[in-house]
């Protein structure tokens, strides 16, 4: 079973692989943080029956971009694009690795301000309902063994 913490490493992973400089934060940055950032948020999730068994769960988070500002005190818009565009290069293969899973993603632009950029991330998958293993002896069906 996967978790939204299991998630939120892979997503942190990722960042520091394309951006090893750049601190990534999965809490809320406070007042006088580091703006050569990123920030990472849970967004919602939502699930929905496959089997029995199963269930498939749709996830979404936001990565938010900072970057620090010029001696003028202006954000570079080129450079915060430029960090959407790497990012989004890095999720092209269409999945992110969660333990020993490849969770289906889908990244977009998620919008720009004067000092952040936005990527809204969904990933799609089926999951268990539980990881409790069934134990259940299976009985035998009827023939006799020679």
């Amino acid at each position: 079973m996967i978790k939204q913490t299991d998630i939120f490493k892979a997503i942190n992973r990722l960042l520091v692989d394309v951006y090893p400089e750049r601190i990534v934060y999965t809490k809320e940055p406070g007042k006088d943080f580091d703006r050569a950032s990123f920030f990472i948020e849970f967004v919602r999730i939502s699930s929905r029956d496959a089997s029995r068994d199963t269930i498939e769960k749709s996830v979404y988070f936001t990565i938010t971009c900072f970057t620090p500002p010029d001696k003028k005190n202006f954000y570079d818009r080129e450079e915060l694009a430029d960090i959407q565009d790497n990012i989004l290069i890095a999720l092209q293969k269409g999945y992110l690795t969660v333990g020993d899973r490849a969770l289906q993603v889908q990244g977009s632009t998620g919008g720009m301000d004067t000092d952040r950029a936005y990527i809204d991330l969904q990933f799609e998958y089926f999951d268990n309902r539980t990881d409790e293993i069934d134990d259940t002896p299976l009985r035998c069906c009827g023939y006799n063994r020679a």
